[in-house]
């Protein structure tokens, strides 16, 4: 062999002797290419394995996996330089060796690697990864199918074609994002159930998306077919509740258990949007929590290997969204990995109208998958026997390796993007080969008919069956009451009950247990070295709680986690530096200075088999508040706190706080206890992390939908947390956190602020006697600590301040009785942010509708484009007149945009 090489070529030498002893010894990319040097010395040689190493890396270049035969499967040099012969050839074959005639061994190859299924795996660096899943393809590839097989995809294909047949027909004009052209997606989901079923899965948790839901939800999951005909006829299950609004049928979940032939497994497809792949992370969070239940409940276990999440996606989505960057990212962390991932790329060749040539720059839409070591599958969509087995194959991988794994089915749509879009108008040459197409259920049924007639008698007879079914439902489904179709509640907790929201939870905790547990979280264990600063952060922290001389806003959120662990209940942190916290406020995790290990001392303190997990993410926002969001869907026992780095991080993640935080319960039925944590306050740092936005979340906010809180105190924060489980209303909770007043002298608590029969504070008054005043002050956050300053140096005492704690939803009560109280003077609302920001708008509006006789004044800063200024000199001088005009005797406030 000739090495193109210059310079010195002692290295790429010394490679090269390695590959030739062992091409397993040398690094993936350099064997593939030193393969590719070598193909035409063994194409005349006799090195049977070596010309299987070829096949394996190049064969899903030159396999027949596009239905519709577009383009005919590039001819690979590397592949057809190799001279057949009768000479024979050694070569290691499914697992086996075996000697066969090089042309033999050529042709056998070939059917595997180049038919109607291919692999990629010869990214993958673990040698005996590639080994193991390079055999066991091989052996499911040159299995025979038995008649067990044949009816199963026939009935899987034939129950698909027939429910798209009946819906058409009924309602030709309805969108429903059929499964036609690709029906061996309904295969392949009900082959992963049963082998999962097979080697030891419980439960899986599927994240979907439109194309085909609805022939998946009626014939792979077995949703009642009357309920779902009601729903894709478009009738009003809500029982006329404003506050549930209800989705199109395409994007409603279910909870259902599914009888596999090898066992029940429990299946949760959760609801979507029609934004892709945002359901995917939240799927993969839920079966988190779902696996660490399962590991609770059977100790020594993690539960990953009882629990599986299965990603459904189609090509395009799959290409373009970033969000599956992030998904693969997160999938080998110890703080989110959940065992392995089965993906299941549902391959159109379009996106809407654009063409694959169009929408990526790979030749695959899985190639994103390389990058993370993860073997993909490629199968042509009108081969069920090929889709079952590499089906089969990817759960075995993902139980034998705890990896993810996808499976690109090349198949097509064959109407447009929904069926009242007109596909022709931009592919016409596409859609004229598939007019001329037979369907999949006649093509494979002709396949099994004449392999197995017994096969071929028992889907049909499953089909006649379906066939009555849905007649019967649709005779049948306006006969239901509103309440009898599913709701989407079950999928993984009970409804909200209705009523006000309960702001008189009691959340605090005896004296004594907080004194043991501020000790317990401050222990450091013999022999661990921690930073000597660290240490006295500890001591400091310990001191402020024993000697009740004031604790901050970090030792209130400790003692929370602290005591709900105390209780039982599990809690999870995480975020961007969330164990040491932005603002070096936490220093959950301890870090030995000589051996580097770690230590939670929170962790010890979970009683009852709680947890404790303060878990730094990746620089991701969308992806990990949508795994935790998922985390809190499945798990509502728990404490889940996601923290952004700074408030303005949450634009990063806006996807999934509208399309899931937001909106779920109204939509779906579906409750979360999230709290999303958001560090805020203007500080003359510029207009970059100084804005949680509020105002973008209070407008998001309708029917007790969130929790919206900006406490001022640590005290209130601690409530907060704990409020946050111990309530009987599971809401999320947008918690306005804090920066500047981490560390703030006058902002402590005692612990009378937090002990046993103590409850948040949703208003918080300070004022001499009401006749004295001559102002109302409303506030929220930290610039109360600034009125108070200014109120003290200033001498004076005839002006009421009052923090608003809770914004949403509005304390009516408690604002009331303030006005009540303090009749008849000036009301003003002062905030540091511009008056397009903040919470200006939203209060002035309830607070107009609870004293409309008396006229709300604002003072803050103007209207601004940006948050905030990049000035410090003149952010201070913009603070200190709106401190002094919100104490003006005159009252001067600036007029509103």
């Amino acid at each position: 062999m000739t090495l193109p090489l210059s310079g010195d070529s002692a290295f790429f030498l010394d490679l090269y002797a390695r590959f030739v002893k062992d091409p397993a010894s040398v690094p993936a990319d350099w064997r593939v290419k030193l393969a590719l040097m070598e193909a035409p010395a063994h194409a005349s040689g006799d090195n049977g394995d070596r010309i299987a190493e070829l096949f394996r890396i190049y064969g899903h270049r030159q396999a027949r996996l596009d239905p519709l035969e577009m383009s005919a499967p590039g001819l690979i040099p590397e592949l057809n330089s190799i001279e057949g012969g009768e000479d024979s050839v050694a070569l290691t074959l499914a697992g086996g060796e075996v000697s066969l005639p090089k042309a033999q061994a050529i042709a056998t190859l070939g059917s595997i690697y180049c038919g109607t299924a291919a692999i990629e795996a010869s990214h993958l660096l673990d040698t005996d990864e590639r080994a193991w899943v390079y055999e066991r393809f091989e052996r499911e590839i040159l299995a025979k199918a038995n008649d067990e097989v044949y009816a199963r995809t026939l009935e899987a294909v034939m129950l698909a074609d027939e429910f798209e047949h009946f819906i058409k027909t009924k309602w030709p004009t309805k969108k429903r994002f059929g499964i036609e052209g690709a029906e061996s997606s309904a295969v392949i989901s009900r082959e992963i159930f049963r082998y999962a079923a097979e080697v030891g899965v419980r439960e899986v948790v599927i994240g979907g998306m439109h194309r085909g839901r609805l022939a998946t939800l009626a014939t792979v999951l077995g949703k009642p077919l009357p309920a779902l005909i009601a729903e894709i006829k478009g009738r009003d299950i809500t029982d006329g509740a404003a506050a549930f609004t209800g989705d199109v049928p395409y994007h409603n979940g279910l909870a259902a258990e599914v009888e596999t032939g090898a066992g029940k497994v429990a299946v949760r497809l959760l609801p979507h949007p029609s934004h892709l792949i945002v359901v995917a992370p939240v799927a993969v969070g839920a079966a988190r929590a779902r696996q660490e239940q399962k590991g609770r409940a059977n100790a020594g276990t993690t539960g990953a290997s009882q629990v599986l999440p299965f990603l459904m996606h189609t090509d395009a989505a799959f290409a373009g969204q970033g969000l599956v960057w992030e998904l693969l990212q997160l999938s080998a962390l110890a703080g989110y990995s959940v065992g392995g991932t089965i993906h299941l790329i549902v391959n159109n060749q379009i996106g809407f109208t654009t063409l694959p040539s169009e929408g990526r720059s790979s030749p695959h839409p899985s190639d994103i998958g390389k990058a993370f070591g993860v073997p993909i599958f490629h199968v042509n969509g009108e081969d069920p026997i090929a889709a079952a087995a590499v089906a089969r194959v990817a759960v075995a991988w993902r139980n034998a390796t705890g990896k993810d794994v996808i499976i690109d089915l090349v198949c097509y749509r064959r109407n447009g993007h929904n069926e009242l879009d007109e596909p022709r108008f931009t592919q016409p040459l596409t859609w004229s080969k598939v007019d001329e197409r037979p369907t999949l259920k006649q093509l494979h049924s002709d396949r099994v008919k004449a392999a197995s007639a017994t096969a071929f008698d028992m889907a049909e007879a499953k089909r006649r069956a379906f066939h009555l079914a849905l007649d019967r439902a649709y005779t049948t489904y306006d006969q239901m009451s509103n309440g009898e179709p599913e709701r989407q509640t079950d999928i993984f907790a009970p409804p909200q009950p209705a009523g006000p929201f309960p702001f008189g939870i009691v959340t605090g905790v005896a004296r004594d247990r907080l004194l043991d547990s501020a000790r317990r979280m401050s222990a450091v264990g013999d022999g661990f070295e921690a930073d000597p600063k660290v240490r006295n952060f500890l001591t400091a922290r310990l001191e402020t709680i024993e000697k009740n001389s004031g604790f901050n806003f970090a030792t209130a959120e400790a003692l929370a986690f602290a005591s709900l662990l105390d209780e039982g209940t599990s809690v999870r942190l995480s975020g961007q530096d969330s164990a040491r916290g932005t603002f070096t406020q936490r220093h959950l995790v301890l870090h030995d200075r000589r051996t580097g290990q770690t230590a939670m001392p929170l962790a010890g303190l979970g009683q009852a088999g709680a947890r404790f997990d303060a878990v730094n993410s990746p620089l991701i926002e969308y992806g990990v508040l949508s795994f935790e969001y998922g985390m809190s869907l499945a798990d509502p026992t728990r404490l889940v706190v996601w923290e952004a780095q700074f408030g303005d991080f949450l634009n990063g993640a806006q996807v999934v706080v509208d399309q899931f935080i937001v909106t779920a319960e109204a939509k779906w039925r579906m409750s979360s206890g999230l709290i999303i944590a958001l560090p805020h306050g203007l500080e003359g740092q510029g207009p970059d992390h100084s804005s949680a936005r509020i105002e973008r979340i209070l407008q998001s906010c309708a029917g007790g939908n969130l929790v919206v809180a900006n406490p001022s105190t640590p005290a209130n924060l601690f409530h907060l947390y704990r409020r946050q489980v111990r309530g009987s209303m599971r809401k999320p909770l947008f918690l306005i956190a804090p920066k500047s007043l981490l560390r703030l002298r006058d902002c402590v608590s005692r612990l009378d602020d937090i002990a046993e029969g103590t409850s948040f504070q949703p208003v918080i008054v300070e004022a001499p006697c009401a006749s004295t005043c001559c102002k109302l002050v409303l506030c929220s956050g930290k610039i109360a600590y600034a009125l108070r300053a200014a109120m003290a140096q200033e001498r004076i005492n005839d002006v009421a301040l009052v923090r608003v704690e809770q914004l949403y939803p509005f304390p009516s009560e408690a604002i009331g009785a303030v006005l009540q109280r303090f009749q008849g003077i000036p009301i003003v609302w002062c905030q540091e942010e511009p008056s397009n920001q903040g919470a200006w708008s939203f209060m002035r509006d309830r607070v107009g509708e609870m004293a409309p006789d008396r006229p709300l004044a604002y003072v803050g800063r103007p209207a601004m484009a940006a948050a905030a200024g990049g000035s410090i000199d003149r952010h201070e001088v913009e603070q200190n007149d709106i401190i002094a005009s919100a104490l003006s005797p005159a009252v001067s406030a600036q007029a509103a945009e």
